[in-house]
């Protein structure tokens, strides 16, 4: 009690002021985000997509006017504060971008539905047939993913930075003595180039390999997002056997930290990345779902590969009919999509290097009962040293992540679903993965609907964003 009443006394709530002034400033952006599907769907000749997503810039753009009256923050943003603009500007993204759903036809909770899933870079969709949409929309579909990795990996930064040096440094060992805000910026230059760069390669390359100059940018932007929206019905599956191999290796690429591309060029060794600790798990974590959905669901190696590869990296493509799994091989799906990407990618789930940091406590602790009491060990993760702060907050993230599951799952269940399938559905929203086994469409009740739009936001903004907004002393002392 004496601890909770000390961590009272010291509790910065998060200031209004400075909050407001964030916002204003990633409205700007969210604003000339908004822009570019509207200048597309004019160049269609969707004139009321583009007038809809025109006005829609209108609610940024009050929000600029009200930052831009705010008095300077302080000399550091807060890390409440920092989780309290991420959460607030991807709530406020996806409000926005349902209005021209809704304005097109759909139902303001599917349109609210269909937001989240892009701005997330999820891809549940509750859309039955994807072929009937104009290209103005297919685009909107594919840029709300485009722009949501962009963003996320952006925010990311600026939220690691507020957690401080330490935890930045397991993103990137070699920068922790630089000014906190200056890295900020600079790290953040360097992965919009790795992003921008790994988009362009695969628009590409999913043009050389046999998919329409359109089509490869559809699929270029939702698979370097991780994000997963196709323009097919059946996702990947009617694609071209070379272009669904160009996609998956987009999509590993993608499932990478961002700043690992950055570091091996920068020193002229990019095969150091063949070395890196999540890399080689990634591969492993592929191998052995692809093994089991070879060896049990009688696939292809060329689909099991693939499918291990959407569901790892949480892209979401899909190259075969998920529902017609056996359950060994959902679980297997489960499985991998709860763990998910690289740490700093665009990818979902727990994230490989906070497993990786897991199995390392459960290392130590097996290495503590072995030598004496006063025996010292340092634990390292991917040759960075970790402390108590760092393993309190990984510990709490997992657990309010697998809590979040728990509970959405059981909501599944007692509303009549079977649990099976529930559950699958559960893990694909809250890692942002977009898999399905048929649960989310149109039928699916409006409140699980909102519970899934719930889980995609946590799951995007690492559960711990979300969690402190809605913590009541993040707003009052």
């Amino acid at each position: 009690m004496a601890l909770e009443a000390r961590i009272r006394s010291l509790t910065r709530p998060a200031r209004i002021r400075v909050i407001a002034r964030y916002l204003g400033q990633l409205a700007a952006v969210l604003a000339v985000l908004a822009t570019v599907p509207a200048l597309a769907a004019a160049a269609f000749g969707e004139w009321r997509l583009a007038i809809v997503l025109l006005g829609t810039v209108v609610g940024p753009a009050c929000l600029i006017a009200l930052g831009a009256r705010q008095a300077a923050p302080g000399p550091s943003i807060q890390a409440n504060e920092a989780m309290v603009v991420t959460t607030l500007i991807f709530a406020i993204a996806a409000a926005l971008m349902a209005i021209p759903f809704h304005r097109l036809g759909m139902t303001p909770v599917d349109a609210l539905f269909e937001a989240v899933s892009g701005v997330t870079t999820t891809g549940l969709t509750t859309l039955p047939h994807v072929t009937e949409l104009s290209p103005g929309l297919l685009f909107l579909r594919a840029w709300l993913q485009f722009a949501g990795g962009l963003g996320f990996v952006i925010l990311a930064v600026g939220l690691i930075g507020a957690h401080g040096a330490e935890t930045r440094r397991l993103l990137d060992p070699s920068g922790g003595d630089e000014d906190l805000a200056s890295s900020t910026r600079l790290h953040a230059r360097r992965m919009m180039a790795v992003y921008g760069t790994l988009t362009l390669g695969g628009v590409a390359l999913l043009w050389a390999t046999g998919m329409s100059p359109f089509v490869a940018l559809l699929h270029g932007l939702t698979g370097v997002s991780t994000g997963g929206f196709s323009s097919f019905d059946s996702s990947l599956a009617e694609a071209p056997a070379p272009s669904r191999l160009a996609a998956g290796a987009l999509s590993l690429a993608a499932a990478l930290p961002m700043i690992l591309y950055y570091r091996a060029l920068a020193n002229r060794r990019p095969l150091d990345i063949l070395r890196d600790r999540e890399l080689i798990a990634l591969a492993v974590a592929v191998a052995l779902v692809s093994t089991v959905l070879y060896l049990n669901e009688a696939l292809s190696p060329t689909d099991a590969l693939l499918q291990a590869i959407n569901a790892q990296t949480t892209t979401g493509f899909s190259t075969v009919d998920i529902t017609t799994l056996s359950p060994t091989g959902k679980l297997a799906l489960i499985l991998s999509m709860l763990t998910g990407a690289g740490l700093g990618s665009t990818g979902g789930g727990l994230k490989l290097l906070r497993i990786l940091f897991l199995l390392r406590l459960v290392q130590v602790l097996i290495w503590r009962s072995l030598l004496p009491p006063h025996a010292v060990i340092t634990n390292r993760v991917a040759g960075v040293a970790i402390d108590d702060v760092q393993i309190s907050r990984v510990t709490g993230v997992v657990l309010l992540y697998l809590l979040i599951i728990v509970g959405s799952w059981m909501v599944f269940v007692a509303a009549g679903h079977e649990p099976f399938d529930a559950l699958f559905e559960v893990v694909s929203a809250t890692a942002t993965v977009g898999l399905s086994v048929g649960l989310s469409s149109p039928d699916l009740a409006s409140g699980l609907k909102l519970l899934l739009c719930f889980d995609m936001l946590a799951g995007r903004l690492e559960v711990l964003a979300l969690a402190v907004t809605l913590y009541p002393r993040t707003w009052i002392r």
